[in-house]
């Protein structure tokens, strides 16, 4: 399944001979051309940005099988027959691991977890997709995630201090996993990501209460975990919903759907 890399690979190729063919043949029937080939890749590689902007300019609502995607695409909401239910989704990126640290480290990391969630006054559910890597070609990777947040500390002297510290643990945890590779361990790739629910007798109350419920999430889980969270939005938040019910059952599937 390569199909998500292969479109994007093949509209980037095709404006920049598109663009070419304008330079050296008809411009009129070329730059059009290259102008559509370039569009499609915008819109396939950054469609979580534009899309958004445009539901909400012209007030789309999308209906998957009752549940709406209103037109900011940032949460979904439901009507039943006492109010209205909404949800929103959180991505988790973890760059520590229990397994990097001693006994009282542990002991500490699992304390602050549960003394946060025990402090939640409403439901969440975790949601972990773990799956076995190729060796071969997870090393590979490894290395240019690693030598990228590499060059872009190098490059960024002046940035804010909360962004230097994410870069660092970054760094650490890909150094750490190259470690544990090259002694043997098996790698797999854990995908992770939150949701909560409020309720509302009105659409807006439903609303308010579960962006304050995912405000609130962000940073429990930020801060006991040493992780990244992120609010998803657009095609990433209804993936993540849609997971409740089937998700990628190899690798590249999951590669695919990620790109």
């Amino acid at each position: 399944m390569f199909i998500n890399r292969a479109v994007t690979v093949v509209s980037l190729l095709g404006g920049i001979l598109a663009v070419i063919l304008s330079l050296l043949g008809n411009p009129i029937l070329a730059i059009p051309a290259a102008a559509f080939f370039c569009l499609t890749f915008i819109f396939w590689k950054y469609g979580y940005i534009i899309i958004p902007v445009f539901t909400r300019a012209t007030n789309i609502i999308e209906v998957h099988g009752g549940y709406e995607v209103p037109p900011t695409r940032d949460y979904i909401i439901k009507k039943n027959e006492s109010g209205y239910l909404s949800s929103k989704f959180l991505e988790i990126r973890f760059y520590e691991s229990s397994m990097d640290k001693n006994s009282e480290e542990k002991k500490t990391m699992f304390d602050s977890f549960e003394k946060a969630v025990s402090s939640l006054k409403y439901i969440v559910k975790i949601t972990l997709m773990i799956s076995t890597l190729d060796l071969s070609k997870h090393i590979d990777e490894i290395k240019t995630k690693r030598g990228s947040v590499e060059a872009k500390k190098a490059k960024e002297v002046r940035v804010a201090a909360d962004e230097n510290m994410r870069m660092d643990r970054e760094l650490a945890y890909w150094n750490r996993l190259l470690e544990r590779i090259t002694q043997g361990e098996r790698p797999v790739e854990v995908i992770a990501f939150a949701s909560t629910t409020a309720f509302g007798l009105t659409r807006d109350e439903a609303i308010s209460r579960v962006s304050r419920q995912a405000k609130e999430l962000k940073t429990i889980l930020s801060s006991s975990l040493g992780c990244d969270v992120r609010e998803l939005r657009d095609l990433d938040m209804i993936k993540c919903f849609e997971w409740d019910y089937f998700f990628p059952t190899t690798q590249e599937e999951i590669k695919d759907t990620l790109f």
